[in-house]
């Protein structure tokens, strides 16, 4: 009996320590085997892509050629809030300042997942094999899509991305450090870009939806971006001079090569979709009554270019109609607790789609003339900036605005 009880007891005590030994050698297969498990071999490496196609994207994507990334990016949530457009759907409680989370993070999405995703990679690799010029490129870019989120959210993940110190958690930058980040990159991208060769830009041009392969115009992006954002900024002036930033300075030298020394729109005009038509043929946005009352009350000249007449007979409680198609300018009025649609919102003004109403005839806009001049004029105004005056800069805009509309929607009825 003592013999069987020593026996079972030594067994025991053999097993136990096996135990250890097991496992560490399961724990050592595993980790030997670590990144081949955690990599995929069917997912497609982004820089084992043609170059052209890893550029296309982020650039494609600060006005987002997809329909449902285009709706969350800013058509039901800034274009409300902004007072331009207005969602004649009562279903859609953001139109009546009921926050939908699902609706509200569009503009994130898409700058993380198509814009900054891939800039900076691109950025690395092109600084990597020494081609300056396309990561100045791939900077503008950058920082239009950063521009646009820290704008609508404020603080966001930032440095501790690019860092890449940790794959888990990123802290949050502040807006005073992500736009000195952003005008950094902007000021090393216009000295990059000065300086492309040939080689470079014939590179440029197998992907550039913006600017066709033209480096003065992507400079003068770059210098109307750097005028914008220091008239962002210049409410608080003292505090971005603390930080290294003097905004005086910045928008003087940004000033004397905008996009108001050649009058021209950029604009994403490949056969792409422009989505705004879609959200109308939706019954899912409509024009805010903010814009409407500015742009009739102002009689500005642009309207007709903007938007069309009530699209349908306005009718009241009764089934008589108040309004006729045809007769006025209707915007809709944000937080009015609209109904679902159909309704008679829904028959307001309407989008005007291109010189022939095809979805494919209307540009994607990323930057007009038209800001250049306007910037201009606030600065002229702010800091004396220039030797044109603010009414002639002003007025100016205007009509460069009209202008290049005209020459992308046709000309439209007085």
């Amino acid at each position: 009996m003592l013999e069987t009880m020593k026996r079972n007891k030594i067994l025991t005590y053999a097993f136990l320590m096996a135990i250890p030994m097991t496992v560490g050698s399961i724990f050592s297969s595993c980790t030997d085997d670590f990144e081949k498990l955690n990599t995929s071999n069917i997912q497609v490496n982004p820089a084992d892509l043609p170059f052209a196609a890893q550029c296309t994207e982020p650039m494609t994507y600060c006005y987002p050629p997809q329909q449902n990334m285009f709706q969350f990016w800013t058509n039901l949530t800034i274009d409300l809030y902004g007072g331009y457009f207005m969602t004649p759907n009562g279903n859609f409680t953001n139109g009546d300042m009921g926050e939908n989370r699902g609706h509200s993070g569009g503009m994130y999405e898409n700058y993380y997942l198509h814009i900054f995703n891939n800039t900076r990679r691109i950025i690395a690799q092109c600084d990597a094999s020494g081609e300056k010029g396309l990561s100045g490129v791939m900077r503008i870019v950058q920082a239009y899509g950063t521009l646009m989120t820290t704008d609508a959210y404020g603080p966001i993940p930032y440095s501790s991305i690019l860092s890449g110190e940790n794959e888990v958690y990123f802290e949050f930058d502040s807006q005073k450090d992500l736009y000195k980040a952003m005008l950094e990159d902007l000021s090393t991208a216009i000295t990059d870009i000065s300086a492309m060769g040939e080689g470079e830009i014939a590179k440029l041009k197998s992907f550039d939806c913006w600017c066709n392969g033209d480096k003065d115009l992507w400079i003068k992006i770059a210098n109307t971006m750097k005028l914008r954002m220091a008239l962002r900024l210049s409410k608080r002036e003292t505090e971005a001079g603390n930080a290294g930033m003097n905004l005086k300075a910045i928008a003087t030298e940004a000033a004397k090569n905008t996009l108001a020394t050649v009058n021209k729109d950029i604009l994403i005009d490949k056969s792409l979709e422009n989505e705004m038509w879609l959200m109308f043929a939706w019954g899912d946005c409509g024009f805010n009554a903010n814009l409407v009352t500015i742009m009739s009350g102002t009689k500005d000249p642009r309207q007709p270019l903007y938007m069309t007449l009530n699209t349908g007979d306005i009718k009241n409680d009764a089934g008589t109609t108040t309004v006729a198609a045809q007769s006025q300018y209707l915007g809709i009025r944000f937080a009015s607790g609209l109904p679902a649609k159909a309704n008679n919102w829904g028959n307001f003004s309407g989008w005007i789609q291109g010189n022939n109403g095809s979805s494919y005839s209307m540009p994607l806009p990323i930057m007009k003339a038209a800001e250049a001049y306007f910037l201009l004029a606030e600065a002229k105004l702010r800091w004396d900036i220039g030797s044109e005056s603010v009414k002639n800069l002003y007025e100016n805009g205007i009509r460069i605005s009209m202008a290049n509309e005209l020459a992308y929607r046709a000309a439209m009825p007085a």
